[in-house]
């Protein structure tokens, strides 16, 4: 168990130090027993969702070992299995709403521990996830590690670790042999002008991302091929400015606790639809209307090359627990989609289920949770429908076919805003009878959404659907549809 004197951990993301309240073994334990009944996850398992699995080699699973309380200071610890590489760092992610989270970390290899190094701590601005990582330059084979936390302040005794894994930065980001100026701008929009009119980026400059540390490396030198879904496993924003901070947040633990130059994820989706720029254009480029030049990402161990990742900030795996039940909002699916359509049109990599994946189709982890990994088929289905019938940015209030039309069970209401209104969508039947009130909110433009009908509890026929919008001198649009349901 180390000291106080060992535990000085380098200070991140609303990272304080502990102080220690226990010595030399003669610390109180009255509390042990209670804590280890209330414990809710003793062994993390080898399905795991989490952003920390992004970052691994290879996964272990940890059991608690020691929980314990000694004043206003929490204790828990956690021991792995043996990793079946070599490595020389540990990452970690968890949940903890103390106000302070510290923790440290040992090898034990041929049955003797190392000594205990400090973790580096990043955590969520939003929510209790936490991201927790160590690198040194030994390098370690046949070996397990042990894990340490201490939690102070309100909110102790509840800090959960729910992914570990180990990694080899020898295996980083490993670029072409050639650096060839990255992909050559006659191969976007191979098969004629964009369709796709793709989200307002959200610059590096505009979250203030540190700079790449070393050179950029292009994506590939022939062609892009993949694209993948990821999620933070929390991390959530909503909001522009959060969503800045935990973009930020999450660089700033990919360089420094991870050690890498700079964030994995080539871009990053907010639950209120904002997307992020992650790693550097190589053209300096600021617009994704602009083509832009992508550098090699550090997203999926071994399938980086080529492979375009987008991170949903959020958890959307409910077997994780309590913490990862998000469902993905409107707004950032139709981020997603718009994305993927415009992403594949631009650099030619078709939208099928060979080339659009979750991260789990090429790691062993979870990602992107179970919820939205069930969107996938449908989100490829969208792409594909995008790209061939267009999503001009209208300059006034604008109402889309419905899709698909006709329809049975669900079918997708888009519709453009060209300001900001109380925005109201309904159906009504062929006797102007109200069936479903889809949308009553105030909504933010200028800016596509999208909202589901589902008919499946309604008879086959002719329905309509009307978008009103209204602003503070009243009503400013009115519109409507026609959609023909079939059973």
């Amino acid at each position: 168990m180390p000291t106080l004197a060992d535990l000085r951990p380098r200070t991140g993301s609303r990272l304080t130090c502990s102080s220690s309240v226990w010595a030399s073994g003669r610390a109180s334990r009255f509390a042990q027993t209670v804590l280890f009944l209330a414990l809710s996850l003793s062994v993390v398992q080898s399905s795991a969702a989490q952003i920390a699995l992004d970052m691994a080699h290879e996964q272990v699973a940890v059991s608690v070992t020691d929980r314990f309380v000694a004043g206003k200071t929490a204790v828990a610890d956690w021991q792995s299995s043996q990793a079946q590489i070599e490595f020389d760092g540990v990452v970690a992610q968890g949940f903890s709403s103390a106000e302070s989270l510290s923790g440290s970390v040992r090898i034990q290899r041929a049955g003797t521990w190392s000594p205990w190094h400090p973790l580096y701590i990043v955590r969520s601005v939003t929510d209790d996830a936490f991201l927790a990582g160590y690198y040194g330059d030994e390098v370690f084979a046949n070996a397990r590690v042990e894990i340490h936390f201490e939690e102070q302040g309100p909110g102790t005794h509840d800090i959960n670790v729910i992914a570990a894994g180990v990694f080899d930065r020898r295996l980083d980001e490993l670029a072409p042999e050639d650096r060839p100026g990255a992909l050559a701008k006659s191969a976007a929009f191979a098969n004629g002008p964009s369709t796709v009119v793709p989200p307002t980026l959200v610059t590096r400059t505009e979250w203030n991302a540190s700079a790449f540390i070393g050179t950029p490396s292009p994506l590939s030198s022939s062609a892009y091929s993949n694209m993948t879904f990821h999620h933070a496993a929390g991390f959530t924003a909503t909001t522009l400015e959060d969503g800045k901070a935990q973009v930020k947040a999450i660089q700033d633990f990919h360089q420094n606790g991870r050690g890498w130059s700079d964030i994995g994820y080539q871009f990053v989706i907010d639950r209120g639809g904002n997307v992020y720029q992650g790693r550097p254009f190589l053209d300096n480029s600021t617009t994704l209307e602009a083509v832009p030049e992508l550098s090699l990402g550090a997203h999926v161990g071994g399938a980086n090359t080529g492979n375009i990742g987008i991170c949903l900030l959020g958890c959307y795996h409910p077997p994780e627990g309590s913490s990862c039940v998000d469902q993905i909002t409107t707004e950032a699916l139709d981020s997603y989609i718009t994305m993927f359509a415009y992403l594949g049109e631009a650099y030619n990599i078709p939208v099928n289920s060979e080339t659009l994946k979750g991260h789990r189709d090429l790691s062993a982890t979870s990602c992107p949770g179970d919820n939205n990994y069930a969107l996938l088929p449908s989100i490829r289905t969208e792409a594909v429908q995008l790209q061939q019938f267009g999503s001009a940015r209208p300059d006034d209030f604008f109402i889309e076919p419905n899709a698909p039309n006709p329809f049975t069970g669900e079918t997708t209401v888009r519709y453009y805003l060209q300001q900001d209104g109380q925005v109201n969508v309904t159906v009504y039947d062929l006797a102007g009878r109200v069936v479903a009130h889809l949308v009553d909110s105030f909504q933010e433009g200028p800016r596509w959404y999208r909202t589901t009908f589902d008919a499946t509890d309604l008879p086959a026929g002719l329905y309509f659907y009307q978008v009103r919008v209204d602003g503070f001198s009243g009503e400013i649009f009115r519109d409507a549809r026609a959609l023909v349901h079939v059973k």
